[in-house]
C-alpha cells in the first residue's frame, strides 16, 4: 500500500511513550534527533511515492513484471539505495516487494486484508495474534498485532485505505506504538508500510513498501540476527507477500464482514514531518 505526521506519537523534541501498556511491555524511548531523522526520511519517501508516474514499479519495469508473473517469484528492491540507512543512533530499512496473485479477486483480497481480527490466520508465519481496536467507515482502521519475529513485539497501527478506481486500491499503515515483550533488544522501533493493489483479468498485482526503524547494530550483529533471529525486514516483507498470495487463494476461504459497534478512530494519525532542528 501521504501526509506529514504531527506526532510519532511524539511532539517535536519529545520521546516515544507507550502509555498504559500491559504488564511485560516496556516503553521504548527514541532520541529526538532519531525521531527527526526518521520523520524526514519518511516525508521524503512519501514525496517520492506520490511523484511516481507509474502506479506500480512493475508497470514500468518489464524485467520485474516477467519475474513476478511468468516466474511467479516474490521480488524485492531497495528504492533508495543500499540498506540499512544510518540515522542518528538508529538504522532504517526501506524495501519494496512485489508479487502477482493469479486468479485472485481484488475485492476478496482487500476484504481479507481488512479482516484485522484474524491476521494471524492469514499471516501465521509472522503474526501470533491481532485485534481491531476501532473503525471509521470502510476505509479507516486502528489495530494491534503481536509479531513473532525477530522477537515478541506488539505493534499498534493506524491504517487508511483509498480506492483509486474500480481496479486499484492503495493503503497506508503507520505504527503508533511499538513495544517488545520482556527484554527490549531494540529490534523494531517503527513499522510504516505503503501498499498498492491493481487488478487485471488474470489476477492481482500487489506492491508493498516497508520502512522500518531499529536500534543501531554492527555488521556482525546484523548478520547473526538475520541468520538466527530474523532481524531482516526484506525477509519479513517476502514472507508477508507469500502468505498473502497463499491465503487469498486457499480453497473455501471465508472472510467475515467488517465488525460493527466499534469506537470511531477519530482523526487520522500524523507525525510532525521534517522540520529544521534548532541548535542549542
Amino acid at each position: 500500500m501521504n501526509q506529514p505526521r504531527s506526532s510519532s506519537p511524539i511532539a517535536a523534541a519529545a520521546v516515544l511513550s507507550c502509555l498504559l501498556l500491559p504488564a511485560g511491555l516496556r516503553a521504548q524511548t527514541l532520541k529526538p534527533e532519531t525521531v527527526h531523522d526518521f520523520d524526514c526520511y519518511v516525508q521524503s519517501a512519501e514525496e517520492r511515492m506520490n511523484a511516481r508516474k507509474a502506479f506500480l514499479v512493475a508497470d514500468s519495469d518489464a524485467a520485474l513484471n516477467g519475474q513476478i508473473v511468468r516466474e511467479k517469484r516474490v521480488q524485492t528492491i531497495a528504492p533508495n539505495g543500499a540498506n540499512p540507512h544510518k540515522l542518528a543512533g538508529a538504522q532504517l530499512y526501506d524495501w519494496i516487494g512485489s508479487v502477482f496473485i493469479p486468479g485472485a479477486s481484488l475485492d476478496k483480497l482487500v476484504r481479507m486484508l481488512q479482516d484485522y481480527d484474524h491476521r494471524a490466520q492469514y499471516f501465521s508465519e509472522t503474526i501470533g495474534s491481532s485485534k481491531l481496536l476501532c473503525r471509521t467507515g470502510d476505509n479507516r482502521f486502528r489495530y494491534t498485532m503481536r509479531l513473532k519475529e525477530p522477537a515478541v513485539i506488539d505493534v499498534e497501527s493506524d491504517v487508511t485505505w483509498e480506492r483509486v478506481d474500480q481496479h486499484r486500491w492503495s493503503c497506508r499503515s503507520l505504527s503508533t506504538k511499538v513495544a517488545e515483550v520482556g527484554k527490549d533488544h531494540g529490534y523494531l522501533r517503527r513499522l510504516d508500510s505503503y501498499w498498492r493493489f491493481a487488478e487485471t483479468d488474470k489476477g492481482v498485482y500487489v506492491e508493498g513498501e516497508t520502512i522500518t526503524l531499529s536500534d543501531e547494530f554492527g555488521g556482525m550483529s546484523r548478520a547473526l540476527g538475520s541468520m538466527f533471529m530474523g532481524i531482516n525486514p526484506e525477509k519479513s516483507l517476502k514472507h508477508s507477500l507469500t502468505s498473502m498470495r497463499e491465503s487469498v487463494l486457499k480453497p473455501g476461504l471465508e472472510i467475515p464482514a467488517l465488525p460493527t459497534g466499534l469506537p470511531d478512530c477519530g482523526e487520522p494519525y500524523h507525525t510532525g514531518g521534517c522540520v529544521a532542528q534548532t541548535k542549542r
